[in-house]
C-alpha cells in the first residue's frame, strides 16, 4: 500500500470502477492508503465522496503544506481504541520515554553518515531517570540544539544561517525542513484518524488548539529520516539558493516546490512504511496492561 501524490498543475482526478484516473496515470484503488492532492489539482464533491466510500482518505495541501484538509469515511472507527488511549495516558512518561529514546538514538545514527560524531549517552542516562515531561522536554531541547549545530556544519554559509528558525524560516535548509515536517506531521494525522487514534490525545507533547499532539509525538521518531533526506537535497545541489524566495521568510518557489515533490514522492512512501509501523507499535503500547473495565 502506497501514499499516492498528485501534484501536477490543473490534474483532473476521476474513480471509474476500482481506479483512479488522473490526466497522466492510472491507479488501482487497492495501491492506495492515503491520497494527498496539493490545491491546484481538480476533483469534484461526487468524486471526493465516492473516494471515501471505497475508504480511500484524501489528505488536501496549500502549496506552503501549513494549511490543509481531510476527507474520510463517514464511519466510527474503533471507538474501544479511543477509550484505551484516553486510559494509557496513565502510563504516558513511559510512552513517552521510549519516543524519545528512539529520536536520540536515530538522530546520533544519522550524523553518522556523514561522518559526525555525537554522543547522546549523558541524555539517555538522563531522560532514564527524569520523573515528568517537562523535564524530558528540556533534555530534548537540549540535544536538538547540539544535533543541529552538527547538522548545519554540512551546508555552506548561504544555505543555512546556522541555527533551527521557523515561523517564519530564515534559510534555504530550515524552509526545506519546515515544508517536509508539516507534510509528515499532516500524513501522520490522517493515517491515525483511519486507523482509529483520536490525534489531539498525545504522550509527549501538550495538546493545545488545534495542535494534533499525537501527530508530533510520532513525528518525533521521524524527523532523523527527514533531516537526512533535506541534507541530500543539498549536498547533491539539487535544491540550490535558486529555487528559494524572500517574503517575509525563506521558501520555495513554485519551481522549487515542483523539482522537490518528483524526489519527494519515493521518500514520501518510504516514510509512510514507518509510519504504519510506528502506529502499529503505538497500538500495542496502549493496549498493553490497559482494559476497558
Amino acid at each position: 500500500m502506497n501514499t499516492v501524490i498528485i501534484d501536477k498543475n490543473d490534474q483532473k482526478i476521476e474513480l471509474k470502477g476500482a481506479k483512479i484516473y488522473t490526466n497522466d496515470h492510472t491507479i488501482p484503488l487497492k495501491l492506495i492508503d492515503l491520497l494527498i492532492l496539493t490545491e491546484s489539482a481538480k476533483i469534484t464533491p461526487k468524486t471526493i465522496v465516492n473516494l471515501t466510500n471505497e475508504n480511500v482518505p484524501l489528505l488536501f495541501l496549500s502549496n506552503d503544506s501549513k494549511k490543509f484538509a481531510i476527507t474520510l469515511p463517514a464511519i466510527s472507527k474503533n471507538s474501544e481504541q479511543k477509550v484505551l488511549q484516553y486510559k494509557a495516558l496513565s502510563k504516558n512518561i513511559e510512552i513517552a520515554k521510549e519516543l524519545l529514546y528512539e529520536k536520540f538514538t536515530t538522530h546520533k545514527t544519522s550524523l553518522e553518515k556523514y561522518d559526525i560524531v555525537m554522543s547522546v549517552d549523558d541524555e539517555l542516562t538522563s531522560l532514564a531517570l527524569a520523573k515528568d515531561i517537562d523535564t524530558m522536554m528540556g533534555i530534548e531541547g537540549a540535544l536538538a540544539r547540539k544535533y543541529f549545530g552538527h547538522y548545519f556544519s554540512l551546508f555552506e554559509r548561504k544555505l543555512t544561517k546556522g541555527y533551527r528558525s521557523k515561523n517564519p524560516p530564515l534559510d534555504p535548509v530550515n524552509a526545506t525542513l519546515s515544508y517536509i515536517y508539516t507534510l509528515g506531521y499532516n500524513t501522520i494525522t490522517a493515517k491515525l484518524y483511519m486507523r482509529g487514534f483520536e490525534p489531539s490525545i498525545s504522550y509527549l507533547h501538550i495538546p493545545f488548539r488545534n495542535h494534533f499532539a499525537l501527530s508530533s509525538d510520532l513525528l518525533e521518531t521521524l524527523r532523523s529520516d527527514i533531516n537526512n533526506f533535506v541534507a541530500d537535497l543539498f549536498l547533491s545541489h539539487t535544491l540550490t539558493t535558486d529555487d528559494f524566495t524572500i517574503k517575509g521568510g525563506v521558501y520555495l518557489t513554485q519551481n522549487g516546490r515542483t523539482k522537490l515533490w518528483k524526489i519527494l514522492k519515493p521518500f514520501m512512501n518510504q516514510l509512510n512504511k514507518k509510519v504504519n509501523k510506528k502506529i502499529v507499535t503505538l497500538k500495542k503500547q496502549i493496549e498493553s496492561n490497559t482494559t476497558l473495565s
